[in-house]
């Protein structure tokens, strides 16, 4: 009698073991439908990326032309008009609107682009200082103060040109949020991140900021919180692109009021 007992018991807990191991099994079966599930969405949504990104090249494709026959007939037509005549004046906001069109359209193009990257060995350095001599005249204009502690990183291998690109961007979109003026400060440095060496740039401002509403949106194409003559909407989106087509990433820490610091993280092997 007693054996018999024992044997129930025991095989009552071998049961409770069993549905146990089911219930366990039941919710990791739930848990990959859940995860299958984010994966299809996020294949749709890349799916749709992609075909957005096919449709405004081609669309930036086919308009670029017309916009460039409009921009020289427009200068054109402007020496056949008194400089004291009102359709001078017309004459110059149709020019200053085909040149955003134009910056639109080049920008558009680079972000549809599958880009060919040439890597080389390059000095980030070197192209940083290229790109803040490139707004010299428009951080002074401003009231900017340009503040810059480069480490002496020594030469990486990345595609000069896009890299050169992305920093600009980061460094236009700094200098725009400083309308009344304030400083701009470029840094660079060595840093290891998940075991491994990464190149930083950081582009810090002391700037209207970004709120946490927007912060979640920053990197969609053509999102903007602001609109000036030289915003696109897609120096950011760009900016992640090109890092990331190098195997980095980029962040960002802002707050309202206070500005906004923007780093790209490029993978470090040095020579």
């Amino acid at each position: 009698m007693k054996d018999r007992e024992k044997t129930r018991r025991q095989l009552m807990d071998k049961l409770a073991e069993l549905q146990k191991t089911l219930d366990e099994l039941q919710e990791s079966i739930s848990e990959f439908q859940k995860s299958e599930e984010r994966m299809q969405e996020k294949v749709i949504e890349y799916e749709k990326l992609s075909a957005l990104c096919r449709l405004s090249a081609n669309v930036a494709h086919e308009i670029r032309n017309p916009i460039t026959v409009i921009g020289g007939l427009t200068e054109r037509l402007k020496k056949f008009i008194a400089e004291d005549a009102k359709g001078k004046e017309y004459f110059e906001l149709i020019s200053a609107e085909v040149k955003k069109l134009e910056a639109i359209l080049k920008d558009a193009l680079v972000f549809s682009d599958k880009a060919i990257f040439k890597r080389e060995m390059q000095d980030i350095d070197e192209i940083i200082n290229e790109s803040l001599n490139a707004y010299e005249v428009k951080c002074e204009n401003l009231s900017i103060d340009v503040k810059s502690f480069l480490s002496d990183i020594p030469q990486m291998y990345i595609d000069r040109k896009q890299v050169g690109i992305a920093i600009s961007n980061l460094i236009l979109n700094a200098i725009e949020a400083m309308p009344d003026g304030g400083t701009l400060t470029v840094a660079t440095a060595i840093e290891p991140v998940g075991g491994k060496n990464y190149a930083v740039v950081k582009v810090i401002d002391t700037g209207i900021g970004i709120s946490e509403e927007n912060l979640t949106m920053i990197y969609e194409p053509f999102f903007s919180t602001k609109r000036t003559e030289d915003e696109t909407g897609l120096g950011l989106p760009i900016a992640r692109k090109i890092v990331e087509a190098h195997g980095g990433f980029i962040k960002v820490d802002s707050s309202v009021g206070r500005g906004s610091t923007f780093t790209l993280f490029f993978p470090y092997r040095g020579k």
